[in-house]
């Protein structure tokens, strides 16, 4: 499945408050595998990344309630001028992105781009999606000094 929307808001959700209340893990989001997950929903607070804290003060974290295991792949898009600041100094800000949200994630190169717009492609399960989706969006609203220095 492919969806495409550009960047929008989240609020607070329930997983986020169990997190809060010293939960180790939401309710019924166990792995079969027995891989942990990097994502907020699944694991104590106190291992979570930077990048999310960072995240959390500027837009609350809404858990997707999509339970689903299959793969989609959602694009959004995002204004050029805000490619340098996903991506981040050596490619941080991307790759703590993809590390904590379990996602392949893919920014467009500029020879790729028509417009003035950035096509991202965000691939992995609908929650991990979100999680990504949702670090996108709260990064472009960081100050560029925070975004670009966040290592």
């Amino acid at each position: 499945a492919v969806v495409s929307t550009q960047s929008g808001h989240y609020g607070r959700g329930e997983a986020e408050d169990d997190l809060r209340r010293g939960a180790s893990t939401a309710p019924g989001t166990e792995r079969r595998d027995n891989t942990e997950r990097r994502d907020p929903e699944r694991r104590d607070t106190s291992s979570q990344s930077k990048l999310f804290d960072m995240a959390q003060s500027l837009i609350p974290f809404t858990a997707s309630s999509d339970r689903s295991d299959e793969k989609i792949t959602k694009e959004i898009k995002i204004p050029n001028r805000n490619a340098g600041s996903v991506i981040g100094r050596k490619a941080v800000i991307i790759n703590e992105i993809r590390n904590f949200s379990n996602c392949k994630v893919l920014v467009a190169k500029d020879n790729e781009v028509a417009g003035d717009l950035r096509p991202i492609h965000i691939t992995g399960t609908p929650r991990d999606v979100h999680l990504a989706d949702y670090l996108l969006t709260a990064v472009q609203q960081m100050p560029r000094d925070i975004s670009q220095n966040f290592f």
